[in-house]
């Protein structure tokens, strides 16, 4: 397989994953206003909320890959790339359904394009090298019935993200005390 990238191992292709995922997040900094404008519901989320709640999967996203790194031998790599790269094509998966139903571009949209086809080609050099157990994928293929409610707007907050949301309104009063 050429390597596109540069790189002189392929296990350093990982690293592409919370990359993109960090720069599809970046893009949501401001997500707010968007937020406010497509939902009747939302609960009291503040740019600083949100902006915790971004920073938080990002620095997640490079403690997972950093893990999966570092045990790159073992399940333990299939399993956190998996999860990862699931939870990246269902969020772009969002974004494509939300904008589709409300005709208006949603927030992440561009980024997440990217980010869907580095990460499935960074999956694709992994499985086709024999680095990663694709059974994992059929796993999290399974967690897709819970996701799908999240899809739908209609003006409304699904209650999966609206406690997303709430938790992260937690933390920031916390950090305010």
């Amino acid at each position: 397989m050429s390597n596109i990238f540069g790189f002189n191992n392929i296990f350093n292709y990982i690293w592409l994953i919370p990359i993109v995922f960090s720069i599809h997040e970046l893009e949501e900094w401001n997500i707010l206003k968007w937020y406010k404008r497509y939902y009747k519901n939302i609960p009291e989320s503040t740019n600083t909320s949100i902006r915790i709640h971004i920073i938080t999967f990002c620095v997640l996203s490079f403690i997972l890959t950093t893990i999966a790194f570092l045990m790159r031998n073992t399940f333990v790599l299939s399993l956190i790339v998996a999860f990862v790269s699931a939870f990246i094509y269902f969020n772009v998966i969002q974004h494509i359904i939300w904008t589709v139903q409300l005709k208006a571009y949603s927030v992440g949209l561009l980024t997440g394009i990217v980010s869907i086809i580095i990460v499935a080609y960074v999956n694709y050099s992994f499985i086709v090298n024999n680095l990663i157990n694709s059974v994992f994928y059929i796993i999290f293929i399974l967690t897709v019935i819970p996701i799908i409610k999240t899809f739908k707007v209609n003006g409304e907050m699904s209650p999966e993200i609206k406690k997303v949301h709430e938790f992260f309104i937690r933390i920031e009063k916390q950090i305010r005390k």
